[in-house]
């Protein structure tokens, strides 16, 4: 048998006691449930930041696809057509295409000249005459590149003149032919646009 506890020690067991029974609450009932509010608090807080910038796209939403109905419908009247902000910036569009597919096709661009822009009902025709040398395959390969490419360019009034090179290539007939070209090219902007 054990000698009785003095009272002193007795309180201060109990006390012990109750103070392990109270942390073993606090640890095994009330820390987590701290635990889980605060990481209840933080995703709540999460879910609203995200709520609100859905709420902010939902308000946005309208207006967005308007803009984007509006911009599809300017490039279903943009297709094909030049774009530019004056009729001088899209002749030189033009111009720049025209070298680049004649210094493709190792040919020589001789002049180019802006003509004057025309109405054509709703539409603006912007014209450039150009003079070219080259020689029949050339002149394939850059009248081909001209028209094939977008936006739309249309070629008129094509004349014609062979030249004769003195030196020819027996093994290639037409390696001396040199075919001196004038050429209208033009394409349309959308006037009413």
């Amino acid at each position: 048998m054990m000698p009785p506890l003095s009272p002193p020690f007795h309180r201060a067991l109990a006390l012990a006691i109750l103070g392990a029974l109270l942390l073993g609450c606090y640890y095994a009932v009330i820390q987590p449930l701290i635990d889980a509010y605060a990481t209840d608090r933080t995703t709540v807080a999460q879910l609203q930041g995200v709520l609100a910038r859905y709420q902010h796209a939902a308000r946005e939403l309208p207006t967005q696809q308007g803009e984007l109905a509006a911009l599809k419908q300017r490039q279903e009247n943009a297709d094909g057509f030049l774009q530019g902000s004056s009729d001088t910036l899209i002749a030189a569009q033009i111009q720049n295409r025209i070298k680049a597919s004649v210094d493709a096709a190792k040919a020589e661009l001789k002049s180019s000249q802006v003509l004057p822009a025309e109405r054509d009902g709703k539409l603006k025709r912007i014209a450039v005459r150009d003079q070219v040398s080259a020689t029949t395959a050339d002149l394939l390969a850059i009248f081909h590149d001209l028209e094939a490419q977008s936006p739309l360019l249309f070629l008129d009034n094509v004349t014609m003149q062979v030249r004769l090179m003195a030196l020819r290539d027996r093994n290639d007939p037409g390696s001396g032919e040199v075919i001196d070209v004038q050429f209208d090219v033009y394409g349309y902007t959308n006037a009413s646009g």
